[in-house]
């Protein structure tokens, strides 16, 4: 049967060997592939959630500094500051605009589009107790009523800037910043309520006859 015997056994070692190397590679490419790409996958799904996180934050943080800020807002008692020649109640100004008083104060008010006599453009209500007039969207004066009659006498005694009272009354109280012109005065209307007014009163203020001679200007 066996008629046939090859001369020579060809060796195959060699294509073996380089068969289970090719094997070999290719396994390890693909892990390495599907390694690599799952770490791809990890990465950006770590970043995705992290980046929302932090604006989840952002937005919980923005909310609760607005909410507090609304609660801590009390118009019977409005803070006072001076900064650069400028008269801040409640931490806004002359010239500021609607967006930036009402970031400051919240959105709980009602708009009235004018008032006779008033000249503004819109004015923004707060529960009926401070208004703020703007013309050209720019706050142009400052109305705040019902003001806390013991908590201004406080804040005017410890105010160490520029402030004096009326020749005719000392019901009058002013505070007066010579840089800017701004004028806050503080009134007993006829009802017995304490009125805070913040406007421009104008550079040449104490010129007129009518505002206080030296010796009534308090330090």
């Amino acid at each position: 049967m066996n008629n046939y015997i090859p001369n020579q056994v060809k060796d195959l070692s060699t294509s073996k060997q380089r068969v289970m190397e090719n094997v070999v590679d290719e396994v390890e490419n693909t892990s390495r592939r599907s390694k690599y790409k799952w770490r791809y996958l990890v990465i950006t799904a770590v970043l995705a959630i992290t980046a929302m996180l932090f604006v989840y934050n952002e937005i919980l943080i923005e909310n609760e500094q607005q909410a507090l800020s609304e609660m801590q807002l009390d118009f019977t008692k409005p803070t006072l500051s001076e900064e650069q020649g400028l008269l801040y109640l409640h931490g806004v100004t002359l010239g500021d605009s609607q967006s930036k008083v009402i970031e400051r104060l919240g959105v709980n008010y009602k708009v009235d589009d004018y008032e006779d006599g008033s000249g503004a453009d819109f004015i923004l209500d707060y529960g009926g107790i401070a208004r703020f007039y703007f013309y050209q969207d720019k706050l142009d004066s400052i109305i705040f009523m019902k003001v806390d009659k013991t908590y201004f006498d406080k804040l005017f005694n410890d105010y160490n800037g520029f402030k004096f009272l009326t020749p005719t009354t000392g019901d009058d109280r002013y505070f007066y910043s010579k840089e800017t012109g701004q004028l806050l005065k503080a009134t007993i209307v006829p009802d017995g309520n304490l009125y805070l007014y913040l406007m421009r009163g104008g550079k040449d203020l104490l010129e007129n006859p009518d505002f206080p001679k030296i010796e009534q200007i308090l330090n």
